[in-house]
């Protein structure tokens, strides 16, 4: 895991320097600066601060998160074509429904 990576390819996409990262978040210029080196790794609170300024969520921080949503778990795991539909059309359902499809597919695979 590169946070420091991460973040900084984040920033540099949004076209931010480090002072506006750091001042957007309330951080000290030199602590975020540590944070994009990986010198030190940023708290719970910290990374909660950074999505807000970035726009994205913590698990995209942590690189646990595609630009599309999907939650990556393991960084080997590729999804089909279908795979991608089905989480976006799985998305547009209801919890209800959600559970009910889960249901479905659990007891289809046992």
């Amino acid at each position: 895991m590169n946070i420091g990576k991460n973040i900084r390819d984040i920033r540099i996409s949004l076209g931010k320097t480090q002072k506006e990262i750091a001042d957007l978040g309330g951080f000290r210029q030199g602590i975020y600066a540590n944070w994009e080196n990986n010198r030190y790794m940023p708290g719970a609170d910290s990374l909660i601060k950074l999505a807000d300024c970035f726009g994205c969520s913590v698990d995209y921080i942590l690189g646990r998160e595609s630009e599309d949503g999907v939650i990556v778990l393991n960084n080997n795991d590729t999804y089909s074509e279908e795979e991608q539909n089905l989480i976006k059309q799985f998305r547009k359902l209801s919890k209800r429904q959600q559970s009910s499809i889960l249901g479905l597919i659990v007891g289809l695979a046992s």
